[in-house]
């Protein structure tokens, strides 16, 4: 067990240091410029905003600090997947403004390839989580500033990093049909992550809000 827990450990740690090697590197006014985020010469920090919080980022060191909660509650302060996913938009993303629009995740590039992965893992997490419990849904989604939308029988678009924004999607369930869900993306994903780390952004939300 120890070993195992070992192994996950290593293997999450061996891409956080490659893309915060990355990082360090980079001119952080090149960042700011390329992904309009603001960053203070004076201080050194990013101002980044996160699953509807708000953050201080350093450069180079990457001590990250929440203005809104306790690092301790706050998930890009103790998530290592967060901080890759963070780290993964500042070294290789792209920013674009989104028109509005939203895409499944078979609409990403390479979506078809990972859908099975991404199904499994968040949407049919998604509907087992809140498929009949749209009351808790509401709750959690307003927790997040989200936005209602008037698709299935209850869905809100929320914020994920910046201008990046996901819409969870529910049916409830019946004596017939079982409860279903849907994530859809806003259509500046593509430029900003690749379809294999979407599957990873839809496991650090899942577990946010479980832990919400």
């Amino acid at each position: 067990m120890l070993q195992q827990q070992y192994e996950k450990h290593n293997l999450e740690m061996q891409p956080y240091h490659h893309y915060l090697a990355e990082y360090q590197k980079m001119d952080p006014r090149d960042i700011s410029r390329h992904l309009e985020i603001p960053f203070d010469e004076n201080t050194g920090l990013f101002q980044v905003r996160f699953m509807a919080k708000n953050y201080t980022v350093s450069h180079p060191d990457l001590e990250i600090h929440c203005l809104d909660e306790e690092d301790s509650q706050a998930v890009l302060c103790s998530d290592i997947h967060a901080k890759i996913l963070l780290l993964r938009y500042f070294t290789e993303g792209d920013h674009m403004r989104a028109t509005g629009n939203l895409l499944s995740y078979r609409d990403l590039p390479w979506g078809e390839v990972y859908y099975r992965q991404f199904y499994g893992r968040c949407i049919m997490r998604l509907a087992r989580m809140f498929g009949n419990r749209l009351e808790e849904f509401k709750t959690v989604m307003e927790g997040l500033k989200g936005i209602p939308k008037e698709y299935g029988d209850m869905a809100y678009e929320f914020q994920f990093l910046e201008d990046l924004r996901l819409c969870f999607v529910l049916w409830t369930g019946d004596e017939e049909f079982p409860a279903s869900a849907q994530i859809l993306f806003s259509d500046n994903f593509p430029v900003a992550y690749a379809a294999e780390d979407v599957a990873y952004i839809g496991d650090v939300v899942m577990d946010y809000i479980k832990r919400m």
